[in-house]
């Protein structure tokens, strides 16, 4: 099951089957078998890249309604992956991480995503560039957006938090942000000597992000 357009569209709502998860929705963990723990490593890891798996952990969640802001999500069991180490961005590991979803009893997973380690403003952030998104654009958006100060009262430093995924809007000039905040960026910047370029359109602590480290840990 690709997961891409779900995850994009949740996070930044301007994903819904997925495991991550957002404030109280956290799962209990769930045991893998040692067939199910080589699937998922050969799934993910082996089979594509030669890499053996660094984690795997699994987690069960329950059904949840939907109201008060919350959106309603079905009974589920999902597995993290996290590949070991394949080269390196800055000093710092880049590695291919993955969701997989247990479905009539067979795990299903997604494509895996590139996730590399960037330091911005002293501190370690796990960004996941989406599409043909590079991790050196990232990093340069990002160190670029968390020197911005404030937008709109908020800290901008604050709304990248320690964990990013990024990725292209339909919009070519458009990039969406789901960190501590979701963020819209922009760079079609007509008064770029007033507003800066890359510009923040859009920043809300209220719309839901998924926190992946929250499972990497």
């Amino acid at each position: 099951m690709n997961k891409f357009a779900a995850l994009i569209a949740l996070i930044f709502a301007t994903c819904t089957g997925s495991t991550y998860a957002t404030g109280d929705s956290l799962g209990t963990p769930f045991k893998l078998s040692t067939r199910e723990y080589s699937f998922l490593e050969q799934k993910v890891c082996t089979t594509q890249y030669g890499l053996k798996a660094s984690k795997i952990k699994a987690y069960a969640f329950g059904e949840r309604a939907g109201g008060d802001g919350k959106i309603a999500l079905k009974a589920r069991t999902s597995a993290y992956v996290e590949c070991e180490s394949h080269g390196q961005f800055n000093g710092k590991p880049m590695r291919y991480i993955d969701d997989c979803d247990l479905v009539d009893g067979e795990w299903d997973c997604s494509p895996p995503q590139l996730e590399v380690n960037l330091t911005i403003n002293g501190r370690d952030i796990k960004v996941r560039p989406w599409g043909e998104l590079t991790p050196e654009k990232s990093y340069m958006l990002l160190k670029d957006i968390s020197r911005r100060g404030t937008f709109q009262g908020e800290s901008l430093d604050k709304a990248i938090g320690d964990s990013c995924d990024i990725a292209k809007n339909k919009d070519p000039d458009i990039i969406e942000l789901g960190c501590e905040a979701a963020m819209t960026i922009s760079y079609w910047c007509p008064q770029a000597k007033t507003t800066g370029c890359p510009r923040v359109l859009f920043l809300s602590f209220d719309e839901p992000a998924y926190i992946r480290s929250k499972y990497g840990k």
